[in-house]
């Protein structure tokens, strides 16, 4: 039309959901990396304020309101981790769709190769490796995550690939995989990060890798999920998780690459369900709960009963789980000691 300019609205790339809990102490470490951005248009940056009651809605409103094309504030009731997913991947208008944790923050250094690369491929899944860092220092860990001997950059099917055990910091999905199947993760519910990769996983049929990380995992916060407490408090939802998937791989899994996926992440699910027991207080009714998990893996899951290696446990099966209490102790100290399985919280 003669005398209008038509403004060409740049596609949206990749969708960040953004779990957003009473995280105003972090929230700002986490969006500033995507002001940055060269391509910052490319990006749709969902936060998901989860019922918050502190300042993170008010902090989020300054972002959308100078980045309006960038960041979209949406504000719901608490519902957990599982459904601030749900509504990113409701919501999500762009090509490729990644999660990030109010708490955690995506490298700003890499971000703009990572979005020209997400532009070029047509993979289903893009894996890349995470950092962790330390809560109070902020201090870079470790690298997690790095495949020696694999192309990067290549479009792969996935039974091609030989020991593939993704977890969701390194995930980054095609948003038509996630929206034809309809894939909903578990609402109210502690640990169902494993259910997301899971059941991603289940409807890829490649993978391509990007060398760069873009994750970067906060650790030993007090509160984590992962922490002493955080277990304490929340281990009936792993127990919950944990049970749902393996009931979803008996049901629903049908290619021999997507069962390794799964034998590899709910080995190590399961093998931590028994940590978590060990961590507890070990009173009379965790006991009953603890014979009846062994139990039910033994009648149903054999397949991961078998493989259960931890000594503490094989010894607590013999003894008919009698002395749990103490060996549940010695096990938590050990690993405190060792600073493996669980962080300890500050």
């Amino acid at each position: 039309t003669v005398g209008c300019k038509v403004y060409r609205v740049m596609e949206k790339i990749l969708t960040v959901s953004i779990a957003a809990f009473n995280v105003e102490n972090t929230l700002n470490d986490a969006l500033i990396p995507f002001t940055k951005c060269k391509y910052k248009d490319m990006l749709e940056i969902l936060i998901i304020s989860d019922g918050s009651t502190d300042n993170t809605a008010n902090i989020a409103k300054q972002f959308v309101d100078k980045y309006p094309n960038t960041f979209r504030l949406i504000e719901k009731e608490n519902g957990g981790w599982g459904s601030t997913l749900n509504k990113g991947m409701e919501l999500g208008q762009g090509k490729y769709f990644k999660q990030l944790d109010g708490d955690d923050y995506f490298s700003g250094d890499n971000l703009d190769e990572f979005l020209t690369f997400l532009q070029q491929t047509e993979a289903d899944m893009v894996y890349s490796p995470f950092v962790t860092y330390e809560d109070k220092s902020g201090a870079i860990l470790r690298e997690i995550g790095v495949y020696d001997n694999i192309p990067y950059k290549v479009t792969m099917p996935l039974k091609e690939i030989k020991n593939f055990a993704p977890a969701m910091h390194t995930l980054t999905i095609r948003m038509e995989i996630l929206k034809e199947n309809n894939i909903e993760i578990t609402e109210h519910c502690f640990y169902t990060d494993v259910e997301f990769v899971l059941k991603c996983c289940n409807y890829c049929n490649n993978v391509t890798f990007f060398d760069l990380p873009i994750y970067y995992y906060r650790l030993a916060r007090s509160g984590q999920s992962m922490s002493i407490g955080g277990v304490r408090k929340h281990y009936e939802d792993h127990l919950k998780m944990l049970k749902k998937m393996l009931d979803y791989e008996l049901q629903e899994v049908k290619r021999q690459e997507i069962i390794d996926i799964f034998h590899i992440r709910l080995n190590s699910a399961c093998e931590m369900q028994y940590i978590f027991f060990l961590a507890l207080q070990c009173n009379a009714k965790q006991r009953l709960q603890l014979r009846l998990f062994d139990k039910d893996l033994k009648d149903n899951y054999p397949y991961y009963y078998n493989l259960i290696s931890n000594g503490a446990v094989q010894f607590l099966r013999k003894t008919n789980f009698h002395g749990y209490k103490i060996v549940g102790h010695l096990q938590t100290l050990r690993d405190k000691r060792k600073k493996i399985n669980i962080f300890e919280g500050c």
